[in-house]
């Protein structure tokens, strides 16, 4: 941070104090210590209330012997959400429950229903070359030739929709958690016209109010396994 050319110094103490912080707890020191970062955001989810934000968050709050919890669809599926652990019928992975602890701390807006590009988004340049890398291009080369497959291959992860403003072969809305949703638009490859398949993800214009970059690429990574399933 100290070499970026584009920080004043002055201003870059908060943020030097705020990583030594994390550092300290574990946070950003390396990618497999998911548990010191849960063990970090656990600490933080309990400074909220949890009954005040239910609403927001599109989830029902809940009391089990007095701990409070929330009860939310993820990926269409029910999860309980508390400060000590997340509870789901299928098992949850350590990244999962990392980005389920990020909706709840990070709150949610109502959605503008204006959908961009991840291109749109602020501070998005270094994540658009890992979007289309991890989860463009992977989608549009499984269904290369084989968009007919995808109406059932999405059911109960999203429904189909229609687009009035641009021509597409497919277009799929998919809710990942109540006020996070993905919109996936594919296009066919057309061989003799020597045009390869294409996928392109879009996101509501609010999206990073709901959650930050980092969890939004997880969450289409996830999306990208559970619709890729289908063509191993």
């Amino acid at each position: 941070m100290s070499d970026c050319p584009y920080l004043e110094p002055e201003a870059m103490g908060p943020f030097h104090a705020q990583l030594a912080e994390q550092h300290r707890a574990g946070i950003g020191v390396r990618r497999e210590s998911f548990e010191k970062t849960l063990q970090f955001l656990r600490g933080e989810i309990r400074k909220w209330d949890f009954r005040s934000i239910a609403w927001s968050l599109g989830a029902v709050f809940g009391e089990t012997d007095g701990v409070p919890s929330l009860t939310l669809l993820y990926f269409g599926k029910e999860v309980r959400i508390t400060a000590d652990d997340i509870w789901s019928p299928g098992e949850l992975d350590p990244w999962e429950k990392i980005l389920l602890y990020n909706y709840v701390i990070g709150g949610a807006v109502e959605p503008s229903g204006v959908w961009v590009g991840m291109e749109s988004l602020p501070n998005s340049v270094s994540k658009i070359k890992s979007l289309k890398a991890h989860c463009e291009e992977p989608l549009a080369r499984a269904f290369a030739g084989k968009i007919e497959q995808l109406p059932l291959v999405i059911a109960g992860l999203g429904d189909e929709f229609s687009l009035t403003d641009e021509k597409v072969d497919f277009a799929a809305e998919f809710r990942i958690l109540p006020r996070l949703s993905v919109r996936v638009l594919w296009w066919d490859e057309d061989p003799a016209e020597g045009f390869e398949a294409q996928t392109k993800f879009i996101f509501d214009s609010r999206v990073l109010q709901v959650v930050d970059l980092e969890s939004l690429i997880f969450a289409c990574e996830q999306l990208t396994d559970r619709l890729s399933i289908y063509t191993r």
